[in-house]
């Protein structure tokens, strides 16, 4: 069932709407940043369809939304970021490095 632009503004009136305002909000935000690609939108795809966030993705989703939360709480009020992309680059942990190892003998 596809809503129209009037009736999704009237759901996002009514009362309780906060999740919904909240959510909206952070795919539009989402939805701009050219990061957030095709393989970010079929997992949330995946979460709607299924109806439910599994525990432990939602758990290393926390965790990793405190990590990018701390590093606003590392900015200085009043002080100006010249390169953000640099900040938070810096403020996330790098990927580790894997290598692949092949052992020829084992095929043997």
């Amino acid at each position: 069932m596809a809503l129209s632009t009037q009736e999704m503004l009237l759901a996002l009136r009514a009362p309780n709407a906060h999740w919904l305002a909240a959510l909206v909000n952070a795919l539009d935000e989402a939805l701009k940043d050219p990061e957030f690609g095709p393989e970010q939108r079929a997992v949330l795809q995946q979460l709607l369809h299924a109806g439910i966030v599994p525990a432990r993705v939602a758990h290393a989703a926390e965790t990793r939304f405190e990590r990018f939360e701390q590093g606003f709480g590392d900015l200085v009020p009043g002080e100006p970021v010249d390169d953000i992309a640099a900040f938070f680059d810096a403020a996330m942990p790098a990927r580790p490095k894997l290598t692949l190892v092949v052992n020829n003998n084992a095929a043997a």
